[in-house]
Parts: structure tokens; sequence; C-alpha cells
């Protein structure tokens, strides 16, 4: 609130101030006669002119609402005219009649005003709408049966108190009220038709209590014509370009929609009093105990409509919370259904698997995993069994949308039966940057820093498992190879030279077997291949072909060095632990090497050298 009022709503008080003006000239300086409805032409002029500053200037919504109060306030002010031109004693029968059937058009017309505020915004087959409507006609026309009852002469009488009356009453209650009281739409013009209506209904309801002429009434006498003033107001003001517009929520539309309902209930106690009126009896105490029973039934609506309000607040503060949890959280949290299918998934999933939370829900639950992994996953949710408050923890692949597999670590609940989920709550939480880290821990535990071979440790591993399965027909076998004079190149060449060279003959002995068969440094100069089926020739063969290999040139520190390697071999026989077939190796290695060097020594047997063994630096 700034203090002070913006040009154009100064404007709309400033004509409805000349409005009520206009009221107090009329009922207490225009003398009775012709002059009275000659004045009252000019309030309502005021009146069309403020409907047409809603229509052009501030553009209002409810177009068709605001052109039939035009057109009724037209109306009243041709019926003022035709009751000039009877009271000046010009044609008063035809005159009466047209002024009568005048003021049917105008309450006509602010019935059709009433549908447009009811049906505004509406789609075409709202049917809640449409019973809206049905309800305001019924409710309009048992309003005037219970007044007007049988008569059927036309009067001024009927026009205004049998017709008249339970029109706007009906109307006060099913378009005013709710305008005014739900929160979503309260504002000035809103406030302003609630005045109109109660000024009206008071009005002509004192006239049909006090059985009496509603200008021979000095309290009741301004009502009506102040609630035209309240209707300039309406009109004027830059609240009527907002009205109309739809709920800004839910609870906003079934707020106004309980009052609406509210003044449904009260046009039956309502009816009583006015069929009272015409008809005389106890029904005054009816309509006071159904209006009575009604208001505390509508105040008890509106307070459980409080509290179910209270409850959808804290309810969507609840549900933002937790949707705000699930956005920030970096793990996944997935519900599937019994049928296998996800029916739920949390939006981090996008920066895990790379598509949106909507791509994933519907689709099989097993598709996310890995192809490899996939009978696992199976058998560990078949595992989890009933919900009985535990959970199950297993690591599996999943596939990204760009093709590639990252792991997870999911926490699979036990079957769950409640209210919304029915089936499975599942956590993932990725854990790739993990796997990688623990691939590399035992890779390094397992491989050769230099040479990218298994070390010693692996190599046993392999053995025992070769051993341990060994086919009597095709047995393993272990060949030993050291290189010889290792030491003088680290001598005079460098380390970095004989690690070139160490290097050069791993990639030489790898070249030499089959793809099952397992390469290993044990350590130094020292190297050993387990043949996963072999036999004799296949021993020799192999054994020949590595000495052959290393002996090949290899430059180091610029220059070729030529270097030989001593070679023992090993084949496993019935009942051989992997023991003592690395120790027969070993033992043939160091025969081989005693007896010359660039040579090989299988199983004990003699060395056998090759021609021009010599090692060369």
């Amino acid at each position: 609130m700034t203090g002070h009022t913006p040009p154009i709503a100064r404007a709309a008080w400033l004509h409805t101030a000349l409005a009520v003006l206009v009221v107090a000239v009329i009922v207490t300086v225009v003398p009775a006669g012709p002059w009275r409805p000659a004045a009252e032409v000019v309030l309502f002029g005021l009146g069309t002119s403020a409907v047409l500053c809603a229509l052009r200037r501030h553009r209002t919504r409810l177009v068709v609402a605001w052109r039939a109060i035009g057109a009724g306030l037209g109306f009243f002010a041709a019926s003022c005219v035709a009751e000039v031109v009877a009271l000046s004693g010009i044609a008063p029968g035809p005159s009466s009649a047209v002024e009568s059937l005048l003021d049917v058009a105008a309450y006509a017309a602010l019935v059709v005003g009433a549908l447009g505020v009811i049906r505004s915004g509406r789609r075409r087959r709202d049917w809640s709408s449409w019973i809206d409507t049905a309800t305001l006609l019924l409710a309009a026309g048992l309003a005037i049966l219970a007044v007007g009852g049988d008569r059927r002469s036309m009067s001024v009488d009927l026009v205004e108190v049998d017709i008249g009356t339970p029109l706007v009453t009906v109307v006060l209650l099913f378009v005013c009220v709710p305008l005014a009281m739900s929160r979503g739409g309260r504002s000035v013009t809103t406030m302003a038709f609630l005045v109109a209506g109660v000024f009206t209904v008071i009005g002509y309801g004192g006239r049909i209590l006090g059985d009496t002429a509603l200008r021979d009434a000095p309290l009741l006498d301004p009502l009506p014509l102040l609630a035209v003033a309240a209707l300039c107001l309406a009109g004027r003001h830059p609240a009527v370009a907002t009205m109309g517009e739809p709920p800004s929520s839910v609870h906003e539309d079934t707020g106004s929609r309980v009052l609406g309902l509210g003044a449904a209930l009260l046009v039956s106690p309502a009816l009583l009093i006015l069929w009272t009126l015409g008809r005389g009896g106890i029904g005054y105490v009816l309509g006071i105990g159904s209006a009575t029973l009604t208001g505390l039934a509508l105040w008890r609506l509106m307070a459980l409509d409080r509290e179910r309000e209270r409850i959808r607040v804290a309810l969507d503060a609840s549900q933002t919370r937790l949707e705000l949890l699930l956005a920030n959280s970096a793990d996944v949290i997935s519900i599937i259904a019994s049928d296998g299918t996800i029916s739920y998934m949390s939006p981090a999933v996008e920066s895990l698997l790379g598509r949106p939370a909507s791509y994933y829900v519907g689709r099989e639950a097993i598709t996310l995993a890995d192809p490899r992994d996939q009978a696992r996953l199976r058998a560990v949710v078949a595992s989890a069994g009933p919900a009985t408050g535990g959970f199950t923890d297993t690591d599996i692949r999943v596939q990204h949308s760009s093709g590639n597999a990252r792991w997870v670590e999911m926490r699979i609940s036990g079957r769950v039966d409640a209210a919304g989920i029915e089936g499975w709550v599942v956590n993932i939480r990725e854990i790739t940057d993990r796997k990688l880290f623990e691939d590399e821990l035992r890779r390094q535990a397992t491989t050769d820093p230099l040479t990218g071979l298994l070390n010693r440790t692996a190599f046993n591993d392999r053995l025992v498992a070769a051993t341990a399965d060994a086919d009597p027909a095709a047995p393993p076998a272990v060949l030993f190879v050291d290189v010889d004079d290792f030491k003088s190149i680290n001598d005079t060449l460098g380390h970095a030279a004989g690690d070139e060279l160490l290097l050069a003959v791993a990639g030489r002995l790898s070249a030499d077997v089959r793809g099952d068969d397992v390469v290993a440094r044990l350590g130094g100069d020292e190297f050993a291949l387990l043949l996963m089926d072999a036999d004799a020739d296949r021993l020799r063969d192999v054994a020949d072909r590595l000495l052959a290999a290393v002996r090949l040139p290899v430059q180091l520190a610029g220059r070729p060095v030529t270097v030989t390697a001593s070679v023992g071999g090993a084949l496993a026989g019935p009942g051989c632990t992997a023991e003592e077939l690395l120790h027969r190796a070993d033992t043939a290695m160091y025969s081989a090497k005693r007896g010359g060097k660039d040579s090989r020594a299988l199983s004990g047997t003699t060395p056998a050298p090759v021609p021009g063994s010599d090692a060369r630096t």
C-alpha cells in the first residue's frame, strides 16, 4: 500500500460520489410526480456510462454479464420514461403496460447478467457450470412463484414485488455473495456488486414487509437507487478488469462453489418466507428455523473447508519438500510395480542414465540392467521376498543412453503392499568410480607395474587352479625364463635400458603363446609361462621358440643389443601340485643356466645348448 489512490481508481470513486449525490437530490429535492422518474433517468444514465467504461476502457472479461447489466439499466431508464408519460396523463393505460414490460425486460437482463458471471471462463462441456446455471434459473422461478402465486394481472407491484424482489434476491445469493466472499475473487468491484444486491433486497424486502409503496418509505426509498450508485463503482473501478479471471488454484474455485452451494441452500427457507408473505401461516417460523439450520450447516461446511485447506497446504508443503529433496538427491529412488514395470522414477535418474524420469515410467525395470547382469538382478529381486522391513543390496551394471555401462549399487526392499505403493522400492546409487578404483587396486595387486604381466602372486593362483583341475590327457606345464647376464645390462647401459629390455622380453614371450596360456614376471629378470594344456612335444617346441625370440636383437640406449635366456620347463604329472610343478621348472631352469646359458632344460633332462649361444652385448 502506497497511500496514494491511482488516478483511474480516484475517477471511479468520484463517479460514485456523483451518483450518490444524484440519489440524495432525487429523494430530498425532486417532488413527486413526473419529475421523480425523470430524475431517475439521470441516475440510470450514470450507471450505463460505468458499464461502458468497464467494457471499453477496462476491457472486462465478463463481456456478456456487463452487457446484460447495461441492458438492464437501459430498460430501467426506458421504464422511467414510460412512467413519466403515464404520470403526465398521456395514455396512462398503455404507458403503464409498457413500463411494466420494460421492468420485466430489465429483470430478465439481470438474470442474463448473473448467468454470464456464473459461466465465465467455463468450458462448453463443464457440467458443474451447467448445473449452477440450472440451479439459478430454478431458484428464480420458484421464488417468483412463491411471491406471485396465481396472480395473473400485470401491475407495477407485480413487477417490483412478485418478480423484481425474488429475482434480485436469487442473483444476490448465487452471484454477489460468492463473488464477494471468495478469497480469490474479492475486490472493490465484487464488494460493490454485493452492496448493490443487498441495497436492492433490503429496499424491496422492506416494501413487502411494510406493505407500503417504496416511495412512501423514507428509509427504504433510497436503497434501490443507491444500488445503482454501487454498480457505478463496480464498473468504473480498475478491479473490474480482473473480474472473471480463472481461479489461481483449485481451492479458490472450490471455495467459490461451496459458497454457491450455501447460497442455493438458503433459497429453501427464503421460499418459505416468501410463500408466507402471500399466503400467511407459520411459514415465518419454518423459514427462520430452516435458515438457522442452514446457516449452522454452512458454518460447519466452511469450517471443514478451512480445515481441508489447512491439511491441503500442509500436504502441498510436504510434497514440495519431498520433490525438492528428490530433485537434489544424487541417489535415484524408484518404485517397481508388482508386474515388473517402473511406476515412479525420481529426477536424479537423468544425470545417471541420461534420460528424464518420464522416459522410464511404464518400462520393464529389468531392461535398465546390462544384459550381463539381468539374470543376477532377477535372482536378487526374487530373494527379496515379502515385506519384512529388510532389504537386499546388489551391485549391477546399467545402460546409459550413450550406450556405456555404469556400475550402480541397488538396495531393493521387500515387496511392499501399501497405499500408493505396491511392489518394490529401489534405491540406486552410482558406484562407477568406486568400481574402477577397486579394479585398479586388483590390477595393481595382481600385475607387474613395469611390464603389465601377472605378478608372482597372481601366477601362483592361476597355477593352483590349473593343477587342481588338470586333465591327464592334456596336463599343464610351466616354463621358467631367466634373462642371462641381465646385471651387466643394468651396469653398462643403465637401469632405464634394463627396463626397456624387460619390456621387450615380456612382449616376445606373450607373442609366442596361446590366448589361454599365462605369462608372468616373477621378479627381476625372471619370467614364467603356464601352458594350460601341453605335452612333451609342445613343451619342447615352446621352449625353443622362446629361446629364439629372446635372442633377437633389441635396441637399447640407441644401439642393437643381443641377449639370451635360460629356460627350464616341467610337465605336470598325476597328482602333481602347483608347488611341486613350480619347483621342478625352477630347478630345470637353473640346470640350463649351469649348462652354459642360452639353453633349455625340461623336467630335469640334460640341457640342450643351442649353436651360437654365446651372449653378446
